[in-house]
């Protein structure tokens, strides 16, 4: 977990994820992986194109508050984690 799956259309997702540049804007700081293996917490996410393997589907958005979850990407991770808790049940 997770593993998710993308989309463009916001109808179909289960989260809308705006991505911010300032960590602590953030509700989720998120460390992106191609090894769906290493997908093991909330902030380890890997995607997959097939829809049916995916445990949730997201679809970005370029409008704030529009959004369900703002992530902060980072290269590490090990830099991973919840900064609002109170959004931690929706992964």
């Amino acid at each position: 977990m997770p593993k998710l799956y993308r989309t463009d259309v916001p109808s179909e997702a289960h989260l809308k994820v705006f991505v911010t540049d300032v960590r602590l804007d953030a509700d989720l700081v998120v460390f992106e992986t191609n090894d769906p293996w290493a997908a093991t917490e909330s902030g380890v996410w890997y995607y997959t194109d097939i829809r049916s393997d995916a445990d949730k589907i997201v679809c970005y958005t370029d409008i704030r508050s529009e959004a369900d979850v703002v992530v902060y990407k980072t290269d590490s991770q090990w830099d991973t984690g919840w900064i609002n808790n109170n959004k931690a049940g929706l992964l």
